[in-house]
Protein backbone atom coordinates (compact mmCIF):
# COMPACT_ATOMS: atom_id res chain seq x y z
CA UNK A 1 0.00 0.00 0.00
CA UNK A 2 1.52 3.37 -1.03
CA UNK A 3 2.26 5.91 1.65
CA UNK A 4 -0.32 8.71 1.90
CA UNK A 5 0.77 12.18 0.87
CA UNK A 6 0.68 14.52 3.86
CA UNK A 7 -1.93 17.26 3.75
CA UNK A 8 -0.71 20.75 2.86
CA UNK A 9 -0.13 23.18 5.69
CA UNK A 10 -2.33 26.26 6.12
CA UNK A 11 -0.03 28.56 4.11
CA UNK A 12 0.12 26.11 1.21
CA UNK A 13 -3.66 25.71 1.25
CA UNK A 14 -4.07 29.49 0.99
CA UNK A 15 -1.77 29.62 -2.04
CA UNK A 16 -3.49 26.67 -3.72
CA UNK A 17 -6.88 28.36 -3.29
CA UNK A 18 -5.51 31.63 -4.68
CA UNK A 19 -4.14 29.82 -7.72
CA UNK A 20 -7.47 28.06 -8.22
CA UNK A 21 -9.34 31.37 -8.09
CA UNK A 22 -7.06 32.86 -10.73
CA UNK A 23 -7.42 29.87 -13.06
CA UNK A 24 -11.20 29.75 -12.66
CA UNK A 25 -11.54 33.48 -13.33
CA UNK A 26 -9.16 33.82 -16.27
CA UNK A 27 -9.76 31.68 -19.37
CA UNK A 28 -11.06 28.58 -17.51
CA UNK A 29 -11.80 26.80 -20.80
CA UNK A 30 -8.23 27.16 -22.11
CA UNK A 31 -5.78 24.29 -21.70
CA UNK A 32 -3.73 24.19 -18.53
CA UNK A 33 0.04 23.89 -18.97
CA UNK A 34 2.73 22.73 -16.54
CA UNK A 35 4.56 26.03 -17.04
CA UNK A 36 1.48 27.93 -15.82
CA UNK A 37 1.39 25.75 -12.68
CA UNK A 38 5.01 26.63 -11.97
CA UNK A 39 4.60 30.32 -12.78
CA UNK A 40 1.56 30.69 -10.53
CA UNK A 41 3.30 28.93 -7.65
CA UNK A 42 6.19 31.39 -7.91
CA UNK A 43 3.92 34.41 -8.38
CA UNK A 44 1.65 33.75 -5.42
CA UNK A 45 4.49 32.70 -3.08
CA UNK A 46 6.41 35.86 -3.98
CA UNK A 47 3.39 38.09 -3.48
CA UNK A 48 2.77 36.59 -0.06
CA UNK A 49 6.34 36.41 1.26
CA UNK A 50 8.43 38.81 -0.84
CA UNK A 51 10.81 38.50 -3.74
CA UNK A 52 13.83 36.27 -3.16
CA UNK A 53 13.04 35.41 0.45
CA UNK A 54 13.65 31.99 1.95
CA UNK A 55 10.01 31.87 3.05
CA UNK A 56 8.81 32.47 -0.52
CA UNK A 57 11.07 29.69 -1.79
CA UNK A 58 9.71 27.28 0.84
CA UNK A 59 6.13 28.29 0.04
CA UNK A 60 6.68 27.79 -3.69
CA UNK A 61 8.19 24.36 -3.04
CA UNK A 62 5.24 23.45 -0.83
CA UNK A 63 2.76 24.42 -3.53
CA UNK A 64 4.63 22.47 -6.18
CA UNK A 65 4.78 19.44 -3.90
CA UNK A 66 1.01 19.42 -3.37
CA UNK A 67 -0.35 20.80 -6.65
CA UNK A 68 -1.34 17.86 -8.88
CA UNK A 69 0.50 17.20 -12.12
CA UNK A 70 -1.12 18.76 -15.17
CA UNK A 71 -2.66 16.23 -17.55
CA UNK A 72 -2.52 16.94 -21.28
CA UNK A 73 -5.59 18.74 -22.56
CA UNK A 74 -6.96 19.53 -19.09
CA UNK A 75 -8.78 22.88 -18.98
CA UNK A 76 -7.67 25.52 -16.48
CA UNK A 77 -11.09 25.42 -14.78
CA UNK A 78 -10.84 21.67 -14.20
CA UNK A 79 -7.34 22.10 -12.79
CA UNK A 80 -8.70 24.82 -10.49
CA UNK A 81 -11.17 22.27 -9.07
CA UNK A 82 -8.29 19.84 -8.44
CA UNK A 83 -6.37 22.54 -6.60
CA UNK A 84 -9.39 23.27 -4.40
CA UNK A 85 -9.78 19.57 -3.63
CA UNK A 86 -6.10 19.30 -2.76
CA UNK A 87 -6.43 22.29 -0.45
CA UNK A 88 -9.49 20.74 1.17
CA UNK A 89 -11.82 23.43 -0.15
CA UNK A 90 -14.98 23.41 -2.22
CA UNK A 91 -15.16 21.16 -5.26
Amino acid sequence: MPEATPLPDADTRVLLIQMAARLAAERPQHPMRPSVREALALTFATRRYGYGTDRAARAEAGVLTHAPAVEAGMPRGQYARLLRQTAGGAR
